[in-house]
């Protein structure tokens, strides 16, 4: 008896409440040091255990540095610290928060500060090589159209849109209109069990970007403002005159052209007077197109203004910005104005209640005539030989048959877009027990554009002579549209601890409905300037409406189960329902499962907890669905505008038509996704890695079968389609900090394979679309050099008789008994290259030392195939002037030559068809930004009156290591209706400060 109760006074039991710096933590694991014996926190985070007294009792919870303690009193409230790699950090996922410590699916953030330290004017652009597995390329430089195409993990789909899903706090915006400075973190869902909850919309991935909230606390006040001076990243040199007309007489002779002497001597004559002599504008011309039409730089400045705070009860935050983009060329300019106001209130101790408004307004000028990327290309290829950019008369110069890019930019009117949004999201959050939270959604979206172009005739003149305004009427076109989006949702969640386990489950219902509107209006012939629809010539007058609807239903749930922190698991599931099917194919499922194993929370790996902070592995399966498929693809629509002839004078009455077929049983797009991960971090946080392998298989996409001429109509789509995308990421982070100095790198490297695995036998024409070969695959002829002379013309395959001496000479891949071995057809074509980027890289460098900061952030492309076109490539294409590279062309003494030799281009066809000689590695590696910033010392500040005061100097795009096309960037597009047109993208240096008050 006596020894019981010895025994009894030396236990001790021990209650307390586990917490880190924000919250209390359920399903923290406390174990008696050297014994098996334990117990974890519950939901609130407390705990009670019997323990010897003194004995030692460890705290352990995924994410937090272990704590041991000694158990000498009956109550024990303990405070975890977050270990280095923050694992802790709450990561936005589908309608909800989740540790990443928890999380089995492949998610990827990326935080404010990132964001902001790339003063860019589009959010997309901002996230390039941020994160593994979201492939983004910015490919053009023009204000208002500077956004990147972003993709995830590879091509979701042919012929659908290939957009991942951007749901700013739960509802879809255009990514770039968002302004930057109110992000507070963006989540990208890269598989099948981050993804499937948003169901058929999440194919192509989910971006998921959360704003800034109010907290408790004094209002604080902040004023960001940069100024940018923007210049192109590489753009050709036009040749001058003289050099342009001795490449044509060059052009003349290679091609065996009959020249007189006459003719000779005239031209000749001319290339020594533009030699020697300086253009008069009258008798000689030499204008210089670009340097007339664009400028060297153009400027750019943001201002932000936010005011945050609020107390228990009730929070703010609101945000005001103002950007402007000014073009390369004169009347092409964007500028964007957003206000936003985040509130949260609690109403009751058991009901919260959150509102966000969003305002934008954003307005798009442009010239009259053309669009500045045209205008820029015109000015790049346009003869230096046919006018003057502005003849001595003070008319603009008659160009070519009146077209002058210089003119079309100054003096052709002006098309201007103007954009509205006004959002409204509340919602409601109640909690009338622990763990359980129910929440009612409801917002609306509207978006409204106008947009009015005018063309104002410009007059022309040559030598004296005026030859007209050029166009010869002018017009004006006035257009609105208008989207409404109200989006609906229930949701409830309950969340419970019993011991060591966790479970957490979730379900709710979606709806939401769009609307779309629109009008368009033009007249051409106005007088004295009175540019009004009301006037005008009534003959010419135009107009069109129309208006679309669709509407979707949703179903979804999650369960979230773990054992000990150290067993987890996730399964996930929606039901959709589309307007966009019929009704007997509206309805869709799309579920998907994953798990987890934190290897190092085993037993076995104790002796490694100094090493290993933690080892995670990941896997998931999951089906995800696509219904950007367009409005009632499956139903038969009647077109107007279609004249028949009728009764026995056979008069055009107007009608409608069907002109294309339809298919009732279409239905989703579909894709099966696996994905196989690891979480590594080592060192209390020195060395962390991510890797990832995936496996997506689209399947049932929606192509369009060839139908016989006499059919009268355009195919209908079916689900006929099936493509694949393997890949792999992996994402190496290391930082530390040593005195005053602090370091970080992060690595990342992707890649994808992109194979289209079935077509039904219908591979396309031009071969973009082939079974076994990535999409929109380069094919081309293979090519072996140039002709060296005549013999080697006569003796080896050609395309054309036209084959001369220094033409580009191709290889006879085709071996058939049913060709001519000295002919080159389309049997001979081969697959060249995939011009989706391989081995996508990103190198973050960060540093800081007392009060300076240092971000230095490289970014490039291992491997990419890009095939150009038409003026970009062809010298003299379509009566254009040759670039400065393209005088490297063959000649008996040049035969290394980068281009073949120079004829007209009425016989150059042979040399520029599609081949390997054509097809360029794109890849390149590019400073893609560098800040380095001061903070004001905080007594310094304290004196002012502020609260801190950053000032910082950063660059982006500042050099680029490629074997591109000399004076092109490889990341940019090159396309248009004269082949190889392009807006560059913009080197930036930018001047900016963040202050605090």
């Amino acid at each position: 008896m006596l020894g019981a109760v010895c025994m009894q006074a030396q236990n001790l039991t021990v209650k307390g409440v586990v917490s880190d710096d924000m919250d209390v933590l359920p399903g923290v694991t406390i174990v008696i040091a050297g014994t098996d014996k334990g117990t974890v926190t519950d939901i609130d985070g407390k705990y009670s255990i019997d323990v010897p007294k003194g004995s030692k009792l460890i705290f352990s919870y995924v994410g937090y540095r272990s704590q041991t303690v000694t158990a000498n009193q009956s109550r024990l409230d303990i405070r975890l610290s977050v270990d280095a790699i923050q694992l802790e950090e709450a990561v936005v996922v589908g309608y909800a928060k989740q540790k990443k410590a928890t999380l089995t699916g492949a998610v990827s953030s990326v935080s404010s500060e990132t964001l902001t330290k790339r003063n860019v004017a589009s959010l997309s652009t901002a996230l390039q090589g941020a994160m593994p597995g979201v492939t983004i390329q910015q490919t053009s430089g023009q204000p208002g159209a500077d956004g990147s195409t972003i993709r995830v993990r590879g091509i979701g789909s042919i012929n659908s849109n290939q957009d991942p899903l951007v749901l700013v706090d739960g509802i879809e915006t255009d990514i770039n209109q968002v302004d930057p400075n109110t992000v507070e973190s963006i989540s990208v869902l890269k598989d099948a069990a981050s993804a499937s909850i948003y169901g058929s919309r999440a194919s192509n991935g989910v971006i998921l970007i959360t704003t800034k909230r109010g907290k408790e606390g004094k209002v604080t006040t902040t004023y960001s403002g940069y100024v940018t001076i923007q210049r192109p990243t590489n753009m050709p040199e036009p040749v001058a005159a003289w050099e342009y007309l001795q490449a044509e007489l060059n052009s003349w002779d290679n091609a065996g052209m009959t020249v007189t002497e006459t003719q000779r001597a005239q031209q000749l004559k001319l290339i020594e007077e533009q030699r020697t002599l300086r253009p008069d504008n009258w008798n000689r011309y030499d204008t210089n197109w670009k340097e007339e039409t664009i400028s060297d730089y153009s400027l750019m400045h943001n201002h932000n203004v936010t005011v945050s705070g609020g107390s228990e009860n009730l929070s703010f935050f609101g945000s005001g910005s103002y950007m402007y983009q000014d073009g390369l060329i004169p009347n092409d300019n964007y500028d964007r104005t957003n206000l936003r106001l985040n509130a949260d209130a609690k109403i009751l101790p058991w009901a919260k209640l959150g509102l966000e408004t969003n305002l934008r307004q954003s307005n798009l000028s442009n010239p009259g005539m053309g669009s500045p990327k045209s205008i820029i290309n015109q000015a790049l290829y346009m003869l230096p030989t046919i006018s003057a950019a502005k003849e001595l008369d003070g008319n603009w110069g008659y160009g070519k048959n009146g077209l002058n890019p210089t003119a079309m930019a100054n003096d052709s009117g002006e098309k201007r877009t103007t954009s509205t949004e006004a959002l409204v999201n509340g919602t409601l959050t109640l909690t009338p027990i622990k763990g359980l939270d129910i929440i009612g959604q409801y917002s609306r979206r509207q978006v409204t554009n106008r947009g009015r172009s005018l063309i104002t005739p410009y007059t022309t003149s040559l030598k004296g002579q005026v030859l007209g305004n050029y166009p010869a009427q002018d017009g004006l076109t006035e257009s609105w549209n208008q989207t409404i989006r109200n989006y609906y949702r229930a949701q409830a969640s309950y969340e419970r601890t019993i011991k060591e386990h966790y479970a957490k489950l979730l379900v709710g219902f979606q709806a939401e409905d769009s609307e779309y509107t629109s009008f368009s209006g033009g007249k051409k012939g106005f007088d004295l300037g009175q540019n009004y629809l009301d006037n005008g010539d009534g003959s010419t007058a135009t107009s069109s409406g129309g208006a679309n609807s669709w509407a979707m239903m949703s179903w979804y749930a999650r369960l979230n189960y773990n054992y000990k922190q150290r067993y987890l698991l996730e399964i996930n599931g929606r039901y959709d329902g589309s307007s966009r099917f019929t009704p007997d194919n509206r309805w869709g499922f799309f579920p998907s499962v994953s798990a987890g194993w934190v290897i190092s929370q085993e037993n076995f790996m104790e002796k490694a907890n100094d090493i290993v902070d933690i080892l995670k592995l990941r896997v998931s399966y999951g089906l995800l669905g696509n219904q950007n498929i367009g409005n009632y693809p499956y139903a038969s629509t009647i077109n107007p505008g279609y004249g028949y002839y009728l009764g026995d004078n056979k008069e055009l009455t107007p009608g409608v038509a069907q002109i294309a077929l339809s298919n009732a049983d279409i239905t989703w797009e579909k894709s099966k996704q696996f994905d196989l991960g690891m979480d590594l971090s080592m060192w209390n946080g020195l060395l962390t890695v991510t890797a990832d392998y995936y496996i997506k298989n689209v399947y049932d996409m929606l192509m369009k079968f060839p139908v016989p001429y006499y059919a009268g109509m355009k195919p209908a789509y079916s689900n006929a389609g099936d493509m694949s995308n393997k890949g792999w990421e992996i994402s190496i982070g290391h930082r530390n900090k040593i005195n005053d100095f602090t370091y970080g790198v992060t690595f990342t490297l992707n890649d994808n394979r992109n194979k289209i695995t079935d077509l039904n036998g219908l591979n396309s024409q031009d071969k973009t679309l082939v079974e076994g070969y990535p999409n929109q695959g380069i094919w081309g002829y293979l090519t072996d050099g140039y002709y060296k002379d005549w013999d080697d013309v006569a003796n080896s395959p050609k395309l054309s008789n036209a084959a001369r001496p220094g033409f580009v000479k191709y290889k006879k891949v085709y071996k058939g008994e049913d060709t001519d071995p000295m002919l080159i057809d389309s049997r001979d074509m081969v697959y060249l290259g995939d011009p989706f980027p391989h081995f996508e890289y990103g190198l973050t460098l960060n540093a800081g030392w007392k009060n300076f900061d240092l971000t230095v952030f490289f970014q490039g492309v291992g491997q990419r195939s890009a095939y150009m076109s038409g003026i970009g490539l062809k010298p003299f294409a379509n009566g254009a002037n040759l670039f400065r590279h393209q005088l490297d062309s063959w000649t008996p003494e040049n035969q290394n030559a980068e281009y073949p030799i120079l004829v007209p281009e009425a016989n150059s066809s042979d040399n520029y068809v599609k081949s390997d000689k054509w097809v360029r590695d794109a890849s390149y590696c590019r400073l893609k930004n560098l800040v380095i910033g001061y903070t004001l010392p905080s007594a310094v500040a304290s004196k002012l009156k502020i609260a801190s005061l950053r000032l910082y100097v950063s660059g982006q795009n500042l050099f680029t290591i490629s074997d591109f096309y000399s004076g092109y960037d490889p990341e940019a597009s090159y396309s248009g209706t004269q082949g190889g047109e392009f807006y560059p993208i913009m080197q930036t240096f930018t001047f900016g400060l963040d202050l605090k008050f």
